[in-house]
């Protein structure tokens, strides 16, 4: 049975090698944001339709924030990535698809000012995503109050930098919601690559009227954040595991395959083998001294890992 997980590429790429286990999980998630995945497939597979579509996995640490303000880890970037969606997302070959955008952006001849619709999409609150998630969730990001290391990130907008730097109000920034579904980006000067920077976590919207609600308590709790992606954070139980679930209002849910993915935070790699062994995990990291041991299993994988994976 094969097991299929996409990496997105965004900012790092390290080298791992891992086990993939023949479990109970989806064969291949049909997404716009497939990637290469790992696995051989028996002629005799059941069809996905007939199995358990439920993913059991390894984290090598807690999540330290779902602000995704904040955020700066691997882990919480991963999890961001298939709870939030931005205004773009990482598709096949890494090139940009569209998420919350409903269509491509109108560009101004000098390629400054993007002009774009927010598609019909709901947070899983039942509230609307609009424009101004999208203003307030960026300039959250530049305020220098919110001490947000990836800011610089949106330096490429006008003003960014010295909004983020005090020198002007956010009222200064090149991001303006025009109107529910209508948000007008203006750069400092044309960027070539700027909607695949848009998939970045940094650039996902938030619920202002949420966000103010929860406090110093937002992205620290399954229940103290909304999410507008493919799945939500179910369950976290804090330094043991946590849950996603497939999200029923998300605008594409029909393509999403998986129900569930259970992630187990295991410190230790021999303990994250033997759960692996004893089929509680489908995945399982190796370090240097089990790679002769499992080199030849025919599970055994050396696979690029990216800082963003998406499990659509």
């Amino acid at each position: 049975m094969k097991k299929k997980l996409s990496f997105l590429l965004v900012l790092l790429l390290a080298l791992s090698t891992f086990l993939a286990a023949c479990g109970g999980g989806s064969e291949e998630p049909t997404d716009t944001s497939k990637g290469e995945g790992d696995g051989e497939t028996p002629a005799t597979e059941e069809p996905t339709e007939a199995r358990e579509q439920v993913l059991n996995l390894l984290e090598s640490s807690e999540i330290p924030s779902m602000d995704s303000a904040l955020a700066t880890d691997q882990v919480s970037f991963i999890v961001m990535n298939n709870v939030f969606e931005g205004l773009y997302r990482l598709g096949e070959n890494d090139e940009a698809v569209l998420g919350m955008a409903a269509e491509e952006p109108t560009v101004s001849e000098d390629g400054l000012v993007y002009t774009f619709k927010i598609r019909d999409a709901v947070w899983s609150n039942g509230e609307p995503v609009t424009a101004q998630d999208f203003e307030y969730g960026w300039k959250k990001a530049l305020n220098p109050e919110t001490a947000a290391e990836y800011a610089y990130i949106m330096y490429d907008i006008k003003n960014a930098a010295a909004a983020n730097a005090g020198e002007v109000g956010l009222e200064e920034v090149g991001v303006k919601a025009i109107d529910e579904k209508t948000l007008e980006v203006t750069l400092e000067k044309p960027v070539p690559y700027f909607e695949a920077l848009l998939s970045f976590a940094t650039f996902y919207p938030q619920k202002e009227s949420f966000v103010t609600e929860q406090g110093d308590q937002y992205g620290l709790e399954a229940d103290t954040v909304i999410y507008n992606g493919p799945f939500v954070l179910s369950e976290w139980k804090h330094e043991q595991s946590f849950q996603l679930k497939k999200n029923a209002d998300y605008w594409d849910a029909d393509t999403v395959k998986l129900e569930e993915i259970n992630h187990n935070i295991v410190k230790d790699v021999a303990t994250g083998i033997n759960l692996y062994e004893t089929g509680e995990a489908d995945v399982a990291g190796l370090s240097a001294e089990f790679v002769d041991k499992y080199k030849e299993d025919d599970n055994f994988k050396l696979v690029t890992v990216h800082l963003y994976s998406s499990y659509v």
